[in-house]
């Protein structure tokens, strides 16, 4: 499916209010679509209608997609108010940062009922409802460059339970693309490395001020902080990728040339092993 044009197209971008999820109805409203966004605060969907009300036809729906039946609440307001969407960004989604052996199973549970869970729950409610519309439609769910590997140079991050809800988008939308055939939905996964979001400006900021901030250096050592600055791209440019990967027609939309390198290095050691067993 690929949409040559958004304009009076009906978009939404679940996590739209911030970061990634903001840049994507930025770029749709730009192109004259109407786009609902959801935050899990009403307070902060309210001000991001108000920053991007002046590009055309916006509202917020606060709605917390780690429940089910908030979103089945939110497709029935859509349902009622615009009719079925064209496009949706399964966006929503958190950072973060805990070593494998000392994570709290919770912590881990949670991380993953923000940013595995709601994007199947996402799945679940609204794409049976798009298919019965019987016309093209799509949706895109936002993973990252830890769907396909541990970006070199991030191993100090400890990133490894956000990395593997990434995974797990990865194989999930894989399977979801093969159930889809034959239907008029179709799905990608946006793959983005480093994006200039609110939390990354804001962390990049106190370095600035406090080289050793003692609230971000514990987590960004010299290191990483210098490939993040080398790798980021901002918002605008990340939605503007993914808009041309569907458009393409494209399952993997990557957003740097360095998450090439990521996946040929694993490539390269898988391919190592089935060499070495004779398998070859």
């Amino acid at each position: 499916m690929s949409f040559e044009s958004l304009e009076n197209k009906t978009v939404l971008v679940t996590g739209g209010a911030r970061g990634i999820g903001k840049g994507l109805a930025r770029a749709c409203l730009q192109e004259g679509a109407k786009v609902i966004i959801t935050s899990l605060h009403a307070e902060t969907g309210e001000a991001a209608v108000a920053e991007l009300s002046g590009l055309g036809a916006v509202r917020a729906i606060p709605c917390d997609a780690r429940e089910p039946e908030a979103i089945d609440h939110m497709l029935d307001d859509i349902w009622a108010k615009e009719g079925s969407p064209d496009v949706v960004f399964s966006n929503a989604g958190a950072g973060g940062s805990e070593r494998v052996l000392e994570a709290p199973l919770a912590e881990v549970h949670a991380l993953f009922a923000t940013n595995f869970e709601s994007s199947l729950h996402v799945a679940q409610r609204c794409i049976p409802r798009m298919i019965q519309e019987d016309r093209p439609g799509h949706v895109m769910f936002t993973g990252s460059e830890h769907s396909v590997g541990l970006p070199a140079g991030n191993e100090d991050l400890g990133f490894a339970f956000y990395g593997a809800t990434k995974h797990a988008m990865l194989i999930m939308a894989e399977w979801l693309r093969a159930d889809l055939a034959g239907t008029q939905v179709s799905v990608s996964l946006l793959m983005p490395g480093p994006v200039l979001t609110e939390g990354v400006a804001g962390a990049f900021q106190m370095l600035d001020e406090d080289p050793d901030h003692p609230a971000v250096r514990p987590q960004f050592s010299r290191q990483v902080e210098s490939l993040l600055r080398q790798r980021v791209i901002t918002t605008a440019e990340c939605a503007a990728i993914a808009l041309r990967g569907m458009r393409a027609g494209l399952f993997y939309i990557p957003t740097q040339p360095h998450i090439k390198q990521d996946i040929d290095r694993r490539h390269e050691e898988l391919m190592s092993a089935f060499e070495s067993l004779g398998l070859g």
